[in-house]
């Protein structure tokens, strides 16, 4: 039997539609996250866009003793943590202005910062609240978005670490590319960063944490694990490829459930959904599914998506709606309203992973979870039986 952590007003069985949260499968990962990094390096799990769309309460909840950091890209994720009662330190990704910035340093949030005028004003509001500031320096070594340029680090940083007010607790870079092993962008990457690493260091400037690997450098660049790592996709049980996560072995840690709402029959000729993009061609039963692009189930996945019931699949008919969208059961379909189906996850020995959904609809494993609507009610489960199975 599962044991399930409900929130305020969720019953399982009084929904149509929700999200099962394996805590095994999130300790087994970060198990095998740590087989994978240096002793030396700490755990920065990335917990932004809603916890990779898992839930932000529900996996920081489970992994509040597990990590040393928690990695977040709004003020708001950063302070509805806190709300939640965890203390585990916050690194806030993105850029905070005015009274933001107060409200990040009084809830001692550390803060990325990518310029030696954002340093200049996060300094100004600390003196002022008379409260040190926390802040990590993000360099850019080839990424192209975020971070001081390289060229320009080593003097910003020295700069930066001259302002009042600041604790310069880590400073840190980001990989460009997606998941190639033994990349030459990549190392020269990690070169630069080292580089920069010495130049401060001999500057008298050091930092606490020294970070630049995420899932990417986790499987492929041990030389950049430092003394902190990054991963996001990997935590969840997803990869850049489906075929590594297999090799690896780490478990999908959500699931993706709906009752059926409607069954009827429809006749040869007969259509479902806008456009009539499916016509039968023969008499079959037509089970609604209370799911549709508002709850994160791709478009793309009109005549292309499956679903598992009863441990086989059926496909996914016609156009997904906004709210609902139509399987095909076919003729001797032997269920009933309120059965439940699975949109992703294990069902019996078949599987409906992100990274399989990402292909069908021409996407990447991030879109998948990321879009998931935080409407659709996230329920935490703790067995060895719910998705968190030997894959």
């Amino acid at each position: 039997m599962s044991e399930v952590e409900l929130g305020e007003h969720c019953q399982v069985q009084d929904q149509t539609t929700w999200l099962e949260i394996d805590r095994d499968a999130l300790k087994h990962n970060v198990m095998v996250v740590r087989q994978l990094t240096l002793p030396s390096a700490a755990l920065l799990v990335v917990v932004k866009a809603n916890a990779y769309g898992h839930g932000l309460r529900e996996v920081s909840n489970c992994l509040r003793d597990e990590a040393a950091y928690f990695g977040v890209s709004t003020l708001e994720e950063a302070l509805r943590l806190r709300h939640f009662e965890i203390d585990t330190p916050i690194l806030l990704f993105g850029v905070l202005f005015g009274s933001s910035i107060d409200q990040a340093i009084e809830s001692e949030i550390s803060q990325a910062v990518s310029s030696v005028e954002q340093a200049r004003q996060i300094s100004g509001r600390s003196q002022k609240l008379k409260k040190e500031a926390l802040i990590h320096i993000k360099v850019d070594t080839g990424m192209g978005r975020l971070g001081i340029p390289k060229r320009e680090a080593l003097s910003a940083i020295t700069q930066i670490a001259a302002l009042p007010g600041l604790h310069l607790e880590g400073v840190f870079t980001h990989f460009s590319q997606g998941g190639e092993a033994e990349d030459p962008f990549t190392e020269k990457q990690v070169a630069d960063f080292c580089e920069l690493l010495r130049a401060t260091s001999q500057r008298g400037i050091h930092f606490a944490y020294r970070h630049a690997a995420n899932t990417v450098g986790v499987l492929h660049y041990r030389q950049a694990h430092f003394n902190l790592v990054r991963p996001g996709l990997l935590i969840y049980g997803l990869s850049p490829t489906e075929s590594l996560r297999w090799k690896l072995r780490v478990k999908p840690v959500l699931s993706w459930k709906a009752k059926i709402i409607l069954l009827k029959r429809l006749l040869p000729g007969e259509s479902t959904g806008y456009a009539r993009s499916f016509v039968t061609d023969r008499e079959t039963t037509i089970g609604i599914l209370p799911i549709g692009y508002s709850h994160g189930y791709p478009f793309a996945l009109s005549n292309k998506g499956k679903v598992l019931h009863g441990g086989k699949p059926y496909p996914v008919v016609g156009r997904v709606s906004m709210d609902y969208v139509a399987v095909n059961f076919g003729l001797s379909f032997k269920g009933s309203v309120g059965d439940t189906v699975t949109i992703l996850g294990k069902d019996g020995d078949e599987f409906i992973s992100g990274e399989w959904l990402a292909r069908r609809a021409g996407t990447i494993p991030y879109e998948i979870v990321t879009q998931l609507s935080p409407s659709v009610p996230r329920v935490v489960v703790s067995s060895n039986a719910i998705s968190s199975s030997s894959l």
